[in-house]
């Protein structure tokens, strides 16, 4: 299946705001209900099942969850995969499906291409999403880590931050020292459980905030690190019992 044969492809969500009250405090909110993405392009290259390709010029096509899902109905805290398709005819739309390789495509239509997916969250809309090319820019994850991070090699599941077919993870990492506080701190991020390893260190100022507080200095860092094995990469600190958060910023094809 062709993947990567395109030019100048773009990927973004639509944004739709609106007003909601909040139950307790009665107060009016802006929410984002988000439900299409825009896809264009100046050529995608497309195959049919059996190879034959389709050259798609100028694609410039929104595709709705609601009115362009190849199956079923829209669920929430699911991949859906995004499809450029054709018929032979030239006629070009998009597709959403949660398949990454073979959507059910509709009567008529024998052309695909791969171009990007998208994340419908517990709110039952999809998240905030830029893609330019091969690189995606997506809505922040909650972090992925937590207190007291373990100092041995952990797994840490990407499966709601980025696709299946990411073949890398672009990373904010941030560190704190355990109570008490530690001098020097080391926090360690890879592809595997064997790594290799980007190391990044804190050191602590040594001052401490009121009774029973900690020592501490918060450090925040960017990085990319290749994806192994689908949606999970590894990480420890050095330091038993120190603090390690992870937050999804993007990904790439």
């Amino acid at each position: 299946m062709i993947r990567d044969l395109s030019r100048k492809l773009r990927v973004r969500s639509i944004l739709s705001y609106g007003q909601k009250v909040d139950p307790v405090s009665g107060d009016q909110e802006t929410f984002v209900d988000t439900h299409k993405v825009h896809v264009t392009a100046d050529e995608i290259m497309l195959q049919d099942n059996g190879g034959a390709p389709y050259r798609a010029a100028m694609v410039d096509v929104i595709v709705d969850i609601v009115n362009d899902l190849d199956t079923g109905t829209k669920s929430p805290n699911t991949w859906y995969h995004i499809w450029i398709i054709s018929n032979p005819g030239g006629l070009v739309k998009g597709l959403l499906s949660t398949s990454a390789s073979n959507p059910s495509l509709p009567a008529g239509y024998i052309f695909k291409a791969y171009v990007g997916a998208i994340y419908n969250n517990g709110g039952n809309y999809l998240v905030s999403y830029y893609q330019n090319d091969k690189l995606a820019w997506a809505e922040q994850t909650y972090p992925l880590a937590m207190t007291a991070f373990p100092s041995i090699p952990t797994r840490v599941d990407l499966a709601s931050s980025v696709p299946s077919t990411a073949i890398s993870v672009i990373l904010e990492v941030s560190g704190l020292t355990a109570i008490g506080g530690n001098y020097i701190s080391n926090v360690f991020v890879g592809p595997t459980s064997s790594g290799p390893w980007h190391n990044r260190w804190m050191m602590v100022v040594g001052t401490q905030q009121d009774t029973g507080g900690i020592d501490h200095v918060q450090f925040l860092t960017q990085c990319e690190i290749i994806i192994d094995s689908a949606q999970e990469i590894y990480a420890y600190v050095g330091t038993p019992n120190d603090r390690l958060e992870i937050h999804v910023l993007g990904w790439r094809y």
